[in-house]
């Protein structure tokens, strides 16, 4: 596994950046949603750059706000530093300058806020699964990529299937459904276990050729339309 570590080691701007107009007011929302959500206060240490002084949530914030938040903030960091790439290649005509000095205002909030596993909700776990599967693909999923041949999706989910013992509070069951190539749970009917055909998701029996399929015979039974 190769990680990339967008702003984490990085102390601020060399120069100016020319980027488009709103985009540092943006960014101080941004900052300012988080700090206020989540209760994140900003220190610094004589000459070191400012920085949070823990990225634990203050009283009162769910499991669920944390997750969201922490998710959307992360993303947003990926976001950002991509941005900040192609902006320093080519510079905004007629946009606004962000400064050093500007972007001191807003550096420390560059961070990933990492969850602990306890805190973990059943869509985080979801969502977190789901980008190693991608990695285990070969795709790269927030600054993940995989730096050895990338897994079938049979392989890929064996893997995940092995992480649930230890991570799956929630009981999600992810699997890859046969002839799919994404991880799907049975709790919003995102696969079917049959006897005859295996882990398959419902628009499978439409097409089934397998005779006496029990799920297929079971959807006619109740006299259900079969997914199209």
């Amino acid at each position: 596994m190769s990680y990339h570590l967008f702003f984490e080691f990085s102390a601020g701007l060399d120069s100016s950046l020319k980027v488009p107009k709103g985009t540092l007011s943006d960014i101080l929302n941004h900052v300012s949603h988080i700090e206020s959500v989540l209760g994140y206060k900003s220190e610094r240490y004589k000459d070191d750059p400012p920085r949070w002084e823990n990225k634990t949530p203050k009283d009162g914030v769910t499991d669920d706000t944390f997750c969201i938040e922490a998710e959307q903030h992360n993303r947003w960091v990926e976001s950002l530093y991509r941005r900040f790439g192609e902006w320093s290649e080519k510079p905004v005509v007629d946009g606004e300058e962000i400064t050093p000095e500007d972007a001191m205002k807003f550096w420390h909030a560059l961070t990933m806020i990492d969850v602990p596993l306890e805190r973990w909700t059943a869509d985080y776990y979801r969502s977190r699964m789901e980008a190693l599967y991608e990695v285990m693909r070969g795709h790269e999923m927030e600054g993940i990529s995989f730096d050895e041949k990338p897994l079938t999706p049979k392989q890929a989910g064996a893997v995940i299937r092995l992480f649930e013992t230890y991570l799956d509070a929630h009981d999600q069951r992810l699997d890859v459904p046969k002839g799919c190539d994404h991880l799907a749970t049975s709790q919003d009917e995102g696969y079917e276990y049959c006897d005859k055909c295996g882990l398959v998701t419902r628009e499978h029996f439409r097409d089934c050729k397998r005779r006496g399929c029990p799920v297929k015979k079971e959807y006619k039974a109740m006299g259900w339309d079969m997914p199209c």
